[in-house]
């Protein structure tokens, strides 16, 4: 017996037909035409949470959910009650009310008539839940506790940062994603825990001084390093174990390797990208593991720690009995989320934090029994319900007592799944950030024209570029390729907090006093290009959710293995040979 089932009698009643006609077998995605098998774990899913069979693929849910997942945008966007200008996720064309994050914790918009709406049986659900979005303020960042001195979006115990994103337990970043746990001195660098002063640097775990390190854990001291641990005074290395003074993979002696490195400028650019290149070709050649899993061998996926049964997910930490995951931890009994710490036993949902029976909602927080929420926390018993704080048993954000609920919602769920609605996510102009600026087109690698399939709005990336800490007058951007080679001959007078243009990607950049000070006191160039420019390429050197098969290159077995963008000609060796090649180094 399902959890609603004698709550929603009527409901249940036609879902159980329904889901007795189905048929085990080959179905073809609505959106993306791919075909895919709906089996016997997801008709068991069908029936655990109480919903119809999907008309889309799983990579077309997960690609769908990640759309609500922020990635690293921010934005110059309007206070819905003064006009003043304020910074934002949320695109300034996107219809979303938007007030400060305290003042958006202050307010009870259950309790307001002005945020609540009758249940009309006769509309689709989904265009009245879409009117209340559009009316209920959103705090602008979604910033959660001990928010000090900072500018960023989803994050909580942080100070002294700067456009840090989804960032936790962090002093003194700039430019992040996913820096975490007691992270330091951090800038440009994405999905870093416990490190200290690195930069440009990508999945790194425990690492100090570090410049441009891959894969790498416990390194100290090292530059331009790939799938290193407990490496010291490394420059240019790749698959090392308990190495030290080795440069570009040659073993030197301690006076060898100072030598060496005294004639490298990496603050200039054209001396930083000849090493980066050769850093690039050295990632090329090496040797990449099956994956990068750790302690999780009952699952599969990739980047999964600590994990238990934990099957087709990405970036997972201390999860159990989850499926179609990316970046969680602590979920348990998850399916199809994007983003959850923790949640147990919920379906179809984006970015929920310690919730528990919670569906086809996003960004929630301790929270249980939604379905249809959106920005609602420390609320249960709620549906179709918009920024909601401390409620129970609301429908459109309007009360009702426990016998009227379940009455309305048992009839509004019927009208839901007589016109095919119910099962459906939140159409994508409900986005706060839009598919655009999300996660999606950075982790599956979806462009323009596959983004118009789900019917994804297109917005201007140009609109609210963020150029300084404040708002400035416009100005005429300046070539970056202008700005000298060394940055000991850079004047900051004449660059530093001046806009610039990337022409790739049409946005405006800048760099400010904090972020020229870092480069000048570790040695590091002027930058070229938008910070969003060089994050994605970043992550992209990463391996992907997206799956492939290919063959060890050592015993030539069958191996399914996360893509990779940068890398795609890469040398992939699964486990047992891979610790074999560890040996020979």
């Amino acid at each position: 017996m399902t959890r609603f089932m004698s709550k929603t009698p009527n409901f249940d009643t036609k879902l159980k037909a329904m889901l007795v006609a189905e048929q085990i077998g080959e179905r073809t995605c609505a959106i993306s035409g791919e075909k895919w098998q709906f089996d016997e774990r997801e008709m068991r899913w069908c029936r655990q949470f109480n919903t119809p069979v999907s008309r889309y693929s799983p990579l077309t849910r997960l690609k769908w959910l990640s759309a609500f997942r922020t990635s690293f945008e921010i934005f110059w966007n309007k206070h819905a009650f003064t006009g003043e200008p304020i910074l934002t996720y949320v695109h300034p064309d996107i219809k979303t009310p938007i007030v400060s994050d305290q003042e958006w914790h202050n307010l009870d918009v259950g309790s307001m008539p002005e945020y609540q709406r009758e249940v009309d049986l006769t509309r689709p659900m989904l265009d009245q839940f879409r009117d209340l979005v559009s009316v209920v303020p959103m705090g602008a960042r979604r910033e959660w506790k001990n928010i000090v001195n900072t500018v960023g979006v989803g994050m909580w115990d942080v100070e002294d940062c700067y456009i840090v994103f989804s960032t936790v337990g962090t002093k003194r970043a700039m430019y992040t994603y996913y820096c975490l746990e007691g992270s330091e001195d951090i800038t440009q660098s994405v999905f870093v825990r416990t490190s200290q002063s690195c930069f440009g640097s990508t999945h790194i775990d425990r690492c100090h001084s570090c410049t441009v390190a891959v894969e790498s854990r416990d390194c100290i001291n090292c530059a331009f390093i790939f799938d290193c641990r407990n490496c010291e005074d490394c420059f240019g290395a790749s698959n090392l174990r308990n190495k030290k003074y080795v440069f570009f993979n040659e073993q030197l002696t301690k006076e060898q390797y100072q030598e060496r490195m005294k004639s490298i400028d990496l603050s200039c650019r054209s001396t930083y990208k000849e090493y980066y290149q050769r850093f690039i070709d050295l990632i090329g050649s090496a040797a990449f593991p099956e994956n990068f899993n750790m302690n999780s061998g009952d699952s599969n996926g990739e980047y999964l720690t600590d994990c238990v049964r934990v099957t087709d997910s990405y970036y997972m930490n201390k999860c159990t009995d989850c499926a179609y995951n990316y970046g969680s931890g602590g979920a348990e009994g998850c399916y199809y989320l994007s983003s959850a710490y923790p949640a147990t036993n919920s379906w179809m949902c984006a970015v929920l934090l310690d919730c528990s029976n919670v569906k086809y909602s996003a960004m929630c927080g301790k929270s249980r029994e939604l379905e249809y929420c959106y920005n609602c926390h420390d609320s249960e018993y709620c549906f179709g319900s918009v920024g909601l704080r401390n409620k129970k048993f609301h429908i459109f954000n309007r009360p009702y007592s426990e016998e009227e609920y379940w009455k309305k919602v048992d009839e509004l769920k019927c009208a839901m799944l007589d016109r095919g609605e119910y099962g459906e996510y939140f159409p994508l102009d409900l986005s706060p950030n839009g598919m655009q600026f999300s996660m999606t087109p950075i982790l599956y690698d979806v462009e323009v024209d596959e983004m118009k399939k789900f019917n994804a709005p297109m917005y201007d990336p140009d609109r609210g570029a963020v150029l300084a800490p404040k708002k400035t007058v416009e100005e005429a951007p300046l070539n970056s390729a202008d700005v000298p080679d060394c940055l000991k001959d850079v004047d900051p007078s004449l660059w530093v907090a001046k806009p610039f243009m990337d022409q790739k990607v049409n946005r405006r950049w800048t760099v400010v006093p904090k972020e020229f000070e870092f480069y000048r006191s570790h040695n590091l160039p002027f930058p070229e290009e938008h910070y969003t420019s060089r994050l994605r390429r970043q992550i992209q050197m990463m391996n992907l959710p997206l799956r492939e098969v290919v063959n060890c290159a050592a015993c030539h077995k069958s191996i399914t293995v996360g893509k990779n963008k940068t890398f795609t000609a890469r040398k992939v060796y699964c486990t047992d040979c891979y610790l074999k090649y560890l040996e020979t180094k």
